[in-house]
């Protein structure tokens, strides 16, 4: 079972943003990007700087929080992520224990009763 947060695993470099480029993007501060990777897993340290997923960057500012729960839990196949992969023309990774639309329903119980 995967505990952390799947952010940018499998790494792929085109579906990095640096920290300033989300920051532009979003139209905050680097210091607020800084805090949402920490508290809703975008990003994540790679030797020392933050990388921030462009894929859950997107999913976060749509409020898309069942998106982002299934993309943090590592499936990249589903279609609500499949979407924000081609949205920002990001290769969609393939794994071959990737979960297979397996959770969507148990994610979006999971997102109802954390919002309660």
């Amino acid at each position: 079972m995967i505990t952390e947060p799947q952010v940018l695993r499998p790494f792929n470099r085109s579906e990095v943003l640096s920290i300033a480029e989300a920051a532009a993007i979003a139209g905050r501060k680097v210091r607020t990007l800084r805090d949402w990777c920490l508290r809703h897993d975008i990003g994540r340290r790679i030797e020392g700087q933050w990388a921030v997923s462009k894929v859950a960057l997107a999913m976060f500012l749509d409020g898309d929080r069942t998106a982002l729960a299934v993309y943090l839990d590592g499936d990249r196949t589903s279609p609500i992520v499949v979407e924000y992969f081609e949205r920002w023309k990001v290769p969609i990774p393939r794994r071959s224990n990737e979960p297979r639309y397996e959770a969507l329903s148990e994610v979006n119980r999971r997102v109802e009763s954390e919002a309660v």
